[in-house]
């Protein structure tokens, strides 16, 4: 316990590092008592609005809370990018921040973004992306990528170029930040899942992807499509007996309220990323488009922080939740991936260009080995 509160201590310094440095957190006056905490998550409605006086105003959509900066990844990646991005502009271009998907769905808002209304969509998942790049689906083969450093090297590396290509050409979009937050897990409450035979007759609520389909139906469960939103009310009113989440969002929409057990199936990189209206990129000069890229590359590292500070603790605020974490023996967490992985990867090769896969399966080889894994 010690251990992990001298981590989570680490890691929240380090986040702090980031955030102030690109002026998101302001130092306190000389006397002011505040936590570093209070620091970070406190931001006035001054620090929330667009820049008065800019010439350039994006809007940016996302799904996260704006309540702190610590607690909302999603959040914390639109402030850090406004923030850093009025400086780098040196005032000229800010950014109207709509946190809460007040501006629709993730499937509506990357549409929106497709058609230049939207500006930039923060937190958009690959599966919602492979509607314009099927492609994208890789990212989607539970079980496929086994490693988050790993797998964030090849999310800005030459698989990422090759993507991008694509996705301007096919969806008027393109791929501002992408990287793996976490793994996700198996979150029930009617009953404790042990094996992938516990599961089976279970109606697990899933995105609407076919990957994600095909791995519930492996496990012997009943995929059912139910929008993040009203997933509250869903697994509260008994439409779903489960759903699958990176365990930091269960602190999103209060969803840790409706969970007893989290079974640590891992099954899937949490690949999320951030997108730009194409239209909108061709209407700025090229000095501009390097401030966004330049935001960019700071708001990716500050999500990433509050991953990383997050991960430290999570575990322990949710067991004070008094929910169960079941840890599963290697035989176990087996079990899952053989139920579904050949199922999925016949799937997503009916969607995904063949030498596509395997370029991305030598990128991933070549990074593990860049990293000595």
């Amino acid at each position: 316990m010690y251990k992990k509160k001298i981590a989570s201590l680490l890691a929240l310094v380090m986040l702090l590092g980031i955030l102030t440095g690109c002026g998101v957190v302001q130092n306190e006056p000389t006397g002011q008592q505040n936590t570093a905490q209070d620091s970070a998550a406190s931001t006035t409605n001054a620090q929330s609005r667009p820049l008065d006086g800019a010439d350039i105003v994006l809007k940016l959509s996302h799904a996260d809370n704006d309540t702190s900066m610590l607690a909302n990844t999603w959040n914390c990646y639109a402030r850090t990018f406004k923030s850093r991005l009025e400086t780098l502009s040196g005032g000229t271009m800010t950014v109207d921040i709509y946190p809460n998907s007040q501006l629709g769905d993730e499937t509506s808002t990357l549409e929106q973004c497709s058609k230049g209304t939207i500006d930039i969509v923060v937190g958009a998942t690959c599966g919602n992306l492979a509607t314009w790049v099927p492609n994208f689906n890789v990212f989607d083969i539970p079980y496929l990528m086994e490693d988050l450093e790993v797998c964030n090297l090849v999310c800005q590396g030459k698989i990422l170029d090759e993507l991008n290509g694509e996705l301007n050409s096919s969806g008027n979009m393109q791929v501002l930040s992408l990287m793996a937050t976490a793994y996700r897990n198996l979150d029930t409450w009617n009953a404790p899942v042990h094996n992938v035979s516990e599961v089976k007759g279970m109606k697990i609520r899933i995105q609407s992807i076919e990957a994600h389909t095909n791995m519930v139906k492996g496990w012997g469960a009943i995929p059912t499509s139910v929008a993040f939103s009203e997933l509250y009310s869903a697994a509260s009113t008994g439409v779903i007996d489960a759903f699958e989440n990176a365990n930091y969002t269960l602190f999103m929409n209060n969803l840790y309220e409706t969970v007893k057990y989290i079974t640590e199936t891992n099954h899937l990189a949490n690949a999320c990323m951030s997108v730009m209206s194409s239209k909108t990129i061709d209407s700025l000069t090229d000095e501009q488009f390097q401030w966004v890229r330049g935001a960019t590359t700071e708001a990716r590292k500050a999500a990433l922080g509050v991953v990383a500070a997050n991960n430290v603790n999570v575990m322990d605020d949710l067991r004070e939740k008094n929910i169960e974490i079941i840890s599963l023996t290697d035989e176990e967490k087996a079990g899952f991936k053989d139920a579904c992985y050949d199922l999925c990867v016949e799937s997503v090769l009916q969607n995904v260009d063949g030498d596509f896969y395997q370029r991305f399966l030598d990128s991933y080889q070549e990074a593990a080995a860049f990293l000595g894994k």
